[in-house]
């Protein structure tokens, strides 16, 4: 329906800016083969591919702002090119779910150029969302916020995996987060079924040997350019290599400014190792862990699927990573024997030694390092810290008190009553074998 005439009256909601763009114009349709059709106002170009151009329209009918995607007018006479761009508006219209972006319709331009139309985002990429200020490296925001747009990631990833796509081009770039929280992956141009064929007869692009994706993202097996090599598996590595850039913002292969050196490196599988990306930032071992497996170079070490490593990541952000962080110098007492406290601390990075003042001299209990716990009778016994605790090397510890312990997990009650009895017999015990230590010296 095109005439506006047939229309009945409609209600407008708002009007939400498409940036201002200029419409386009007759005569630059005509000389770039820019799809005009009649229910359409198309404004001036807002972002571009290799291949393909992003523009900004109004839906005249349906009083709605949406992205035209049209490929490139060189590129529309070459059936190679022009299918596999008919094949990505089939792949994605079929693949309904809430963060993969929605098309509304596909065809071909009186001048042959294909296009098709979906939603547009309001929102920034992920990759500006990475280098905002606003969420710096190893800080709780970064983590909670970034590991809750991953999770949203996976959601849409292992919904298409469901339907037989994987996307082979997952990189920052490729991801929307909106203004209210709305996680958009976007760019199916390179996706590849794994058990049909599109109708368009696009699959001569899906299997075109070659590489395949972004080098700085790319598995080794895409490296290679072996399609029959490449499967979910690749997918998780493509996750991975997002968890990587979340957690170290660097990418799994270094910072190269030369692509043929980072595809080079991709082949080989010469992933930098966690533990060197993250130097200094603090991160947790667990989480080192998940984005070790994740972007291991053999398919086989990887999670099986992209739900396994959701659950990973999820299971991690359920630990206690929203606890606030601290730091401590090196020689920094963290808490001091004698002293009533009312937290506890887990080391995040960082070595700490406990020990006890025994006459002029310390006595040196234990040697801590990351996952280790610290001060957790101050939690349920309201007695002085039984040692003393110093950071041998910059610490990062997560802070858990009484109020966040009570409220956040629920430790009160007659629940609370059993774990306070179970501490102070533990602590009378302790007290028993340390007085009688000091009796036989």
């Amino acid at each position: 329906m095109s005439d506006d005439s047939t229309l009945p009256p409609v209600y407008v909601i708002e009007s939400i800016p498409v940036g201002g763009a200029n419409e386009v114009t007759s005569a630059e349709a005509n000389r770039e083969g820019i799809p005009v059709p009649p229910h359409l106002r198309v404004f001036a170009e807002l972002g571009r591919g290799g291949m393909g151009r992003i523009h900004p329209a109004t839906d005249r009918n349906l009083l709605r702002h949406v992205a035209l995607k049209r490929l490139d007018k060189k590129f529309a006479k070459e059936p190679f090119y022009r299918e596999g761009f008919i094949a990505e508006a089939q792949i994605a219209g079929q693949l309904e779910h809430p963060n993969i972006v929605p098309v509304h319709e596909l065809a071909v331009s009186s001048q042959g150029v294909p296009y098709f139309t979906m939603k547009l985002v309001q929102g920034i990429s992920f990759d500006r969302w990475l280098a905002d200020p606003r969420h710096p490296l190893g800080s709780t925001d970064r983590l909670e916020k970034g590991l809750e747009i991953f999770a949203k990631v996976c959601d849409a990833i292992a919904y298409a995996h469901h339907r037989g796509v994987i996307h082979r081009d997952l990189k920052p770039a490729n991801i929307m987060v909106a203004g209210f929280g709305q996680v958009y992956v976007m760019d199916w141009g390179l996706a590849r079924l794994t058990r049909t064929t599109p109708a368009s007869g696009g699959a001569s692009q899906m299997e075109t040997p070659g590489p395949v994706g972004t080098p700085d993202y790319m598995p080794p097996e895409q490296a290679r350019g072996n399609p029959d090599e490449m499967t979910e598996r690749s997918d998780v590595f493509g996750l991975g290599a997002l968890l990587y850039e979340i957690v170290s913002g660097k990418t799994p292969f270094g910072q190269h400014p030369d692509p043929e050196e980072t595809l080079r490196r991709a082949r080989l599988g010469a992933v930098v190792p966690i533990d060197i990306a993250t130097q200094g930032i603090g991160l947790p071992s667990r989480l080192r862990a998940i984005v070790a497996r994740a972007t291991a170079p053999d398919p086989r070490d990887r999670h099986p699927n992209v739900v396994d490593l959701q659950d990973d990541v999820t299971s991690f952000l359920r630990g206690g990573l929203h606890l606030p962080r601290k730091l401590f110098r090196s020689g920094e007492i963290i808490i001091r024997e004698g002293d009533v406290g009312d937290a506890a601390y887990m080391i995040v990075s960082g070595r700490c030694r406990a020990y006890r003042v025994v006459g002029e001299e310390r006595e040196t209990l234990a040697v801590m390092e990351a996952g280790d716990v610290f001060g957790e009778m101050a939690l349920l016994l309201d007695e002085p810290r039984a040692a003393s605790v110093e950071a041998l090397d910059p610490v990062t510890v997560l802070v858990l008190d009484k109020h966040t312990m009570t409220e956040g997990l629920g430790i009160g009650g007659w629940t609370g009553a059993l774990v306070r009895a179970l501490a102070q017999r533990f602590r009378d015990l302790e007290l028993q074998v340390r007085s009688s230590g000091m009796r036989r010296g």
